[in-house]
Order: C-alpha cells, then sequence, then structure tokens
C-alpha cells in the first residue's frame, strides 16, 4: 500500500496535508499530533535515519522517527520516504 497524498486533518488543524513529502524545514512542531479524515491519529517528526514511505516507525521523545521493523504501531505516510533530517508524518496503525 502506497502512502497517502490525499489524507488531511480534521483536528486540531484543519486541512494539514498529511501525505506530504518530506521537507526539511518544518511546517510544524514535531510531535505535533492531529486526527484525519480516514480515522487514524497521525504525528509530525524529524527522520533520524533513512524511512521508507511506508516503513513501521518508532517515535523517539523529542519526535525523532526510526524504523521499528514492524512493531511501534507507526507507520511512515510520507511519499518517497524521509531522508536523514527531514521532517514528515507517520501514522497510528490502529485507528485512533
Amino acid at each position: 500500500m502506497a502512502a497517502s497524498t490525499t489524507v488531511f486533518s480534521l483536528s486540531p488543524v484543519l486541512g494539514a496535508k498529511l501525505g506530504d513529502t518530506g521537507v526539511s524545514t518544518p511546517k510544524f512542531p514535531a510531535l505535533t499530533v492531529v486526527f484525519g479524515n480516514d480515522g487514524h491519529k497521525y504525528l509530525y517528526g524529524k527522520a533520524s535515519e533513512a524511512i521508507g514511505s511506508i516503513t513501521t516507525v518508532k517515535v523517539g521523545a523529542a519526535g525523532s522517527l526510526s524504523d521499528d521493523s514492524g512493531s511501534a504501531g507507526w507507520t511512515a505516510n510520507v511519499p518517497g520516504g524521509l531522508a536523514v533530517g527531514q521532517y514528515g508524518w507517520v501514522k497510528r496503525t490502529t485507528l485512533a
């Protein structure tokens, strides 16, 4: 399943595109949490290592994102993935 580019936030920030590609300059503070129109919780973070577009990740205390090989409960939602130091959204694997 490919990362989604059509999911957007409903609250507390309205309309943020949760499938945007990674960026080097943050658009939101790390650890920002929003709820998407697909029923999932999303979290904004910074890649501490290369992250694939649908890699399962773990989230560090300061919002760092790293590969977790399937057990962390968060999935990257970034087309093309994230390079080290880029910011992007990850979604809670289960519904919020």
